[in-house]
């Protein structure tokens, strides 16, 4: 189901010298919102706000050698006024018919979707803590993808779907200062992604494999490879969707390290106005003695050019760790310009 809570409108377009019919847009997002957290453990309960806003620059357009361009930046305000900006999804893709190949950083596919439909953020995003929970094939300490080193893509269009290739010779390294080199102590890394329909109408299909190599003095995969697949599938029948996906995890931390995570959802359109929807999510991690539980709910109210997002969500044996409980719910504005 697509969800219509947020409308985006381009502005502005400028010609690019060198190039044909380029346009520039500028679009940007607002997310305000207060959340009230509670434990019956040691874990902190807070109540505050948060506060994240982004600009994205994009600019695309023909070449002289027939191809076309895409070529963006965004600028996230995220936290605290007077905090650092962050630079993220950075890209240059060259297109040619179906095919398109790029150098990018937090851009393009990646193994943080899924086919599980929400009307508003996820567990993991809604926590004030970091559960086991993830909704995709998360790498590091089972939190990083590898969309967020600097790399290079390779996608390919077809009728039932798209599929990319995405290899950063880094894993987590986002690039030195202009003409600088940033080198660490992370392997390379590299996924491969697929989403479409299946050539069916309201199918959803979501597929991905990452890997990371073990590398000396590594922080993360310091003892092995680390791993994640997922896998997901959903279906849109109108005013209903649901979906399920498997995010399975093993880390490089240790010979041990694996977190296993099964999610449902569904959603349904009350109305033009108002969406309902609800996730189940299971994580088994190893070597714990329970697993993670967490049951979320979300209402959506659409206003137009503003929506409300009311999300509550329960999280029973955090970690794994058993009677460890959490309890968050959130009042949230978004907009997108």
């Amino acid at each position: 189901m697509k969800n219509k809570l947020l409308v985006s409108t381009a502005l502005g377009a400028v010609m690019l010298s060198g190039a044909v019919n380029a346009e520039t847009k500028v679009t940007g997002q607002l997310d305000i919102n207060y959340s009230a957290a509670s434990s019956n453990t040691a874990l902190t309960s807070s109540n505050g706000w948060g506060r994240e806003s982004q600009i994205n620059v994009s600019n695309s357009g023909d070449l002289s050698n027939g191809m076309t361009y895409a070529a963006g930046f965004s600028l996230e305000f995220d936290g605290a006024l007077g905090t650092a900006v962050a630079d993220e999804n950075l890209y240059i893709d060259f297109t040619s018919g179906n095919t398109t190949f790029g150098v990018s950083q937090d851009h393009g596919m990646n193994t943080d979707s899924s086919a599980v439909p929400r009307v508003s953020i996820n567990a993991g995003s809604l926590a004030t803590f970091d559960p086991a929970y993830a909704q995709g094939a998360a790498l590091g300490n089972g939190l990083v993808h590898v969309k967020e080193g600097m790399g290079v893509t390779l996608a390919q269009k077809m009728d039932v779907g798209a599929i990319q290739f995405r290899y950063t010779p880094e894993f987590a390294q986002d690039g030195g200062g202009n003409d600088g080199i940033a080198k660490g102590a992370e392997g390379s890394a590299y996924d491969i992604n697929f989403q479409g329909n299946g050539g069916v109408d309201g199918l959803t299909l979501n597929l991905a494999y990452a890997k990371q190599e073990k590398a000396l003095g590594s922080s993360q995969t310091g003892t092995r490879d680390a791993k994640g697949v997922q896998y997901g599938i959903g279906y849109n029948f109108g005013q209903f969707a649901v979906g399920a996906q498997v995010s399975d995890r093993e880390l490089g931390s240790s010979a041990t390290a694996e977190k296993k995570t099964t999610e449902f959802g569904a959603t349904f359109a009350a109305s033009d106005a108002i969406s309902l929807g609800v996730a189940v999510a299971n994580t088994d991690v190893n070597g714990q003695a329970k697993d993670e539980e967490i049951v979320q709910a979300s209402i959506g109210y659409n206003l137009g050019a503003v929506a409300i997002h009311l999300n509550y969500a329960d999280y029973q044996n955090v970690g794994g760790a058993s009677g460890t409980d959490y309890e968050v719910g959130s009042v949230r504005l978004s907009t997108k310009f």
